[in-house]
């Protein structure tokens, strides 16, 4: 009885040699459970950050409208601006020309 505690505590003891199969059928248990393992460790996300995304996302979505439509506004305003520009140049060299044309008056 004393033989069986006259070995250390932390001895290593000798085991037969495995089967290859018993192995890797060990092997794929112990990844089963460490992904169930992780899987239960994962908490699901709370109403509230659920709903703090949806929230970014539709202000998101709103800023980017709201960004298209005031360059929209700029490139139209600039076109108008450029035209009104344009017809009044036109006029400017049409009433010139229209001036000088006229005949004098005190001849």
């Amino acid at each position: 009885m004393s033989c069986l505690f006259c070995r250390s505590y932390y001895a290593y003891s000798k085991i037969e040699k495995e089967d290859p199969k018993e192995m890797q059928h060990r092997r794929a248990h112990f990844l089963i459970y460490k992904s169930l393992k992780k899987s239960d460790s994962l908490s699901q996300p709370t109403w509230l950050k659920v709903k703090i995304s949806k929230l970014k996302i539709k202000i998101g979505g709103k800023l980017n409208k709201m960004r298209k439509s005031i360059l929209l506004i700029f490139s139209s305003t600039k076109v108008v601006a450029f035209k009104q520009f344009i017809s009044q140049l036109r006029h400017l060299f049409k009433s010139r020309h229209a001036m000088v044309t006229l005949p004098p008056k005190f001849t």
